[in-house]
């Protein structure tokens, strides 16, 4: 019943959905020439708990520098998969793309089956500066009205499919190292829902299209 296969789905789905994010950017005035310039915002794969501890681990660079030069930046996790029964279909349905072949045939590739899932994303933001926060979340909520559709290449079968990435709820915080007069991280955390699919061994298939009867009447 079972055996190995390895459509990357659920990698595709994670690269895809950080990919969303990786041209984000925010305005400064440079202090010296007072012209503006932009920055990119760069984005990792890390919890939020992990990477606060990363901004506020000792350094030999004092507090306020160190978390000026790190900052902004933000980080994404994949929470959980759940299958998604609404969306399921019939498990004698199966997915065909066909191409032709010689003759009459048409060859191609199948995939028996397959389950839509709902898998839970969090996307954190961190900036020193309000304003930073401010300029990456306007650059991110309008996309989501409720919902963003992303293409991927999942496999032979399925090389176009469109993904519908919902945002489900966005928070605003800030944290402190120490007292209230220490530097401030201030953080916004965006909860995210992708409607995808995970899709089951692809094997090879052929159909004839026509045929022809001969009928012997001796």
């Amino acid at each position: 019943m079972f055996g190995y296969y390895y459509n990357q789905n659920l990698r595709k789905l994670v690269v895809g959905f950080g990919a969303l994010f990786q041209n984000i950017q925010v305005a400064h005035i440079d202090p010296v020439t007072e012209q503006p310039f932009n920055i990119r915002v760069p984005i990792h794969y890390s919890a939020q708990e992990k990477f606060i501890q990363r901004l506020l681990q000792p350094s030999s660079i004092t507090e306020g520098t160190r978390i000026e030069f790190q900052l902004p930046i933000m980080s994404f996790v994949m929470n959980s998969i759940v299958a998604d029964p609404g969306r399921r279909i019939s498990r004698f349905a199966s997915n065909i793309n066909l191409q032709n072949g010689e003759s009459c045939d048409f060859e191609g590739k199948k995939i028996q089956t397959q389950i839509p899932v709902n898998v839970s994303f969090n996307l954190f933001v961190y900036t020193r500066h309000t304003d930073d926060m401010l300029q990456i979340v306007e650059q991110i909520m309008p996309f989501f009205t409720p919902d963003h559709l992303i293409k991927l290449d999942m496999n032979e079968v399925q090389p176009d499919l469109q993904i519908p990435i919902v945002m489900i709820s966005n928070n605003l915080t800030e944290k402190y190292e120490g007292d209230l007069n220490s530097r401030r991280i201030n953080i916004a955390s965006f909860q995210f829902v992708a409607k995808s699919w995970i899709f089951g061994e692809v094997s090879s298939v052929t159909t004839i299209s026509t045929s022809q009867e001969i009928v012997d009447l001796d």
